[in-house]
């Protein structure tokens, strides 16, 4: 084994060490808290392509035309046997306090990392809000947060080893950077308990990455509505999610930050008909507890993109074209074309004592668009995972610690780009649909959770 496969192995037991030493689940002093968790996952696959890499920035399905002098991008590579290795760790520091009213304060930090980088690009800071609460009145608080789209859908599918295809596929947008949210008090009657969130968000304008750019249509203000219900009762947590942008930039990636479009630096005949690109999103999702030992989970999605264009800055600052902005849904006639698509998630598992067994799909349906260029909205992809899991309760102080497996498969419906709801053809298991049509994969890994 070579010392770059130890090294994860090696950052995880020195996480490990210091939770043992620090002796508690969660580390807390008086009004501070400190939580997280640390996982290390070990996966060998069948069937993988390489990582797309796209050095141009555009053309994330490598579907469109090349002119000359342009180079290639995101082709087919060979598939092969492949192995991956992930660290994950999350860390969240937070403060509460509470004054003789009940009114309360709080603060908190939350940084995610991707073996050694941030797990979300530019974003060192997931979490980054302060606010107020009053128990009659809810809370409100200001800054950066997780999406309720991303963070909950994560929630729900990560015990059944469906994460990446459910809660990082689609439209959506994870991460929001100046965004106030207001949550309701909790309701509770005979009926069960529910409460009410909303959230509203606008970053800064984005403008072209080339900062000599003529700019013919000036960039969008990016905009963001969320809206949260959340109902619980003794055998059932239901939730329904709506989301809603204007103005940042397209892609299928649901865990990405959102950030404002570019504006157009074509030229003053394509900006004429410049439109701010916009998605859509809502999701029912839940958990059904038939008993302490079974657990039936459920999802339904719809994404809407309006179609974004791709923009090619022909400033005199350069001699070729230079893609300022990748386009999504975009055509070979140069329009905008929107597509719409529904996915659907469902799983069961059994737990006894220390041990829980899992089933489960995310099933990701054509999608419905008048492109008249392939991008995938004529794919279908299912991705199925079985799991074991095993906690081992005294292994790591009071950490929650846990050992897991699982064999997955992922199967696409026909040979070429895959569906609409994936970020590129590789994004989930590997497997690229335009070479082939299955793969497997089989995983091991730790978890600590404190």
């Amino acid at each position: 084994m070579t010392r770059k496969r130890f090294e994860p192995a090696l950052a995880l037991c020195a996480a490990a060490l210091s939770l043992y030493a620090a002796g508690a689940s969660a580390a807390q002093w008086g009004e501070y808290e400190l939580t997280g968790f640390v996982l290390d996952e070990f996966s060998r696959c069948d069937n993988c392509a390489p990582h797309q890499i796209n050095p141009q920035g555009y053309d994330p399905r490598g579907v469109l035309p090349v002119v000359a002098p342009a180079v290639p991008v995101n082709l087919p590579g060979p598939t092969k046997r492949d192995e991956n290795n992930i660290l994950l760790w999350m860390l969240t520091g937070a403060v509460n306090h509470e004054f003789d009213n009940a009114v309360s304060v709080e603060a908190r930090l939350t940084t995610r990392q991707r073996n050694y980088h941030a797990d979300i690009f530019g974003q060192q800071l997931d979490e980054a809000y302060a606010g107020l609460a009053y128990p009659r009145a809810g809370s409100l608080n200001y800054g950066t947060h997780f999406t309720r789209s991303w963070s909950r859908a994560d929630g729900f599918s990560y015990p059944l080893g469906l994460s990446n295809p459910w809660s990082e596929g689609g439209a959506g947008y994870g991460v929001i950077r100046h965004s106030l949210r207001y949550a309701t008090p909790e309701f509770e009657g005979s009926w069960g308990k529910v409460r009410f969130e909303g959230t509203y968000a606008s970053p800064k304008k984005e403008y072209p990455l080339n900062n000599v750019s003529t700019v013919y249509a000036a960039p969008p203000s990016p905009k963001l509505v969320e809206g949260f219900i959340q109902y619980s009762n003794e055998r059932n947590l239901i939730e329904f999610i709506i989301q809603q942008s204007s103005g940042g930039r397209q892609s299928s990636f649901a865990e990405g930050a959102f950030v404002g479009a570019a504006g157009n630096t074509d030229s003053a005949a394509a900006a004429a008909g410049y439109q701010a690109p916009s998605e859509r999103l809502w999701i029912l999702q839940g958990n059904f507890w038939k008993d302490e030992h079974w657990k039936f989970t459920y999802g339904l999605k719809r994404s809407w993109w309006s179609g974004q264009q791709q923009q090619c800055d022909y400033s005199a600052a350069i001699s070729n074209c230079f893609f300022d902005q990748g386009g999504f849904n975009y055509a070979s006639d140069g329009a905008l074309h929107s597509a719409y698509e529904y996915d659907a998630l469902l799983g069961v598992s059994y737990t006894r004592e220390l041990w829980t067994y899992t089933v489960g799909g995310v099933r990701m349906n054509k999608a419905y668009t008048k492109t008249p260029t392939e991008w995938g909205q004529s794919n279908t992809a299912t991705f199925g995972n079985i799991g074991v899991y095993r906690k081992i309760p005294s292994l790591i102080g009071r950490a929650d610690t846990s050992i897991y497996g699982g064999l997955a498969r992922n199967q696409f419906g026909r040979q070429g780009p895959g569906p609409l709801s994936m970020p590129n053809n590789t994004a989930f298991g590997g497997v690229d649909p335009r070479v082939s049509k299955s793969g497997n994969t089989v995983t091991i890994g730790t978890k600590i959770l404190f």
